[in-house]
């Protein structure tokens, strides 16, 4: 009888550790209007993504606390080295990002493919096909979630207006969430779903990718 309460109460702690720590974006009325059911598993799959790093990267498996340790991270390193502390290779995350439903990328992301000119080393190099770089998108479906948690709150408001003037991610955006991130509870949707999109945006220093690129060719 005694080994029985044991397990039982073994089971009951399980469940109950579950359910603190389970996320479900579905509670999330506005982001529902904006996507389908389909689209916000998709969501759910790029939170999970980012989730499993976060807490490879601190070791902590209290999500919330671990999404603050590595932006702080993040920040520190900035401030140090004025270079971010990237969570992920480009390589890899492209790869998971790319295996995500077209559409709900393109939601809040673009690929460019090329760009026009880069100093490495003292050397410029020009037009650059095959050369991969990840861009916020300030306009889409995510924007429009944005403008609409906006109305009730002023921190998404100004995220979407400095995503419009600057056209995607600034610096000033950059700056302005790492210095107050510990203002959000990330155990809240929308926050976490934002945690997401930052972090997944962070690309490798240019001299990093420029290193790759030669190298393949």
């Amino acid at each position: 009888m005694r080994m029985i309460k044991i397990a039982l109460f073994g089971v009951v702690v399980f469940t109950l550790f579950s359910c603190q720590t389970k996320f479900d974006l579905q509670s999330d009325k506005d982001l529902n209007e904006v996507f389908t059911e389909n689209e916000v598993r998709e969501i759910e799959k790029m939170i999970d993504y980012v989730d499993d790093r976060v807490v490879d990267i601190t070791g902590n498996k209290d999500i919330e606390q671990a999404y603050h340790q590595l932006l702080d991270k993040i920040d520190q390193t900035m401030q140090d080295s004025a270079q971010f502390f990237v969570p992920f290779e480009d390589e890899e995350k492209y790869q998971f990002l790319e295996g995500l439903d077209t559409t709900v990328f393109n939601e809040f992301w673009y690929m460019n493919n090329h760009i026009r000119s880069a100093i490495y080393k003292d050397s410029i190099y020009k037009d650059l096909d095959n050369f991969k770089t990840l861009n916020l998108r300030h306009i889409g479906r995510y924007s429009d979630y944005l403008k609409k948690i906006g109305k009730d709150d002023a921190y998404y408001q100004s995220l979407r207006e400095n995503l419009n003037k600057a056209g995607g991610l600034s610096p000033t955006i950059v700056a302005s969430f790492l210095k107050m991130h510990n203002e959000f509870d990330f155990a809240i949707p929308k926050n976490r779903l934002w945690a997401t999109v930052f972090i997944l945006s962070i690309e490798e220093h240019l001299d990093k990718k420029m290193e790759r690129y030669l190298n393949q060719k």
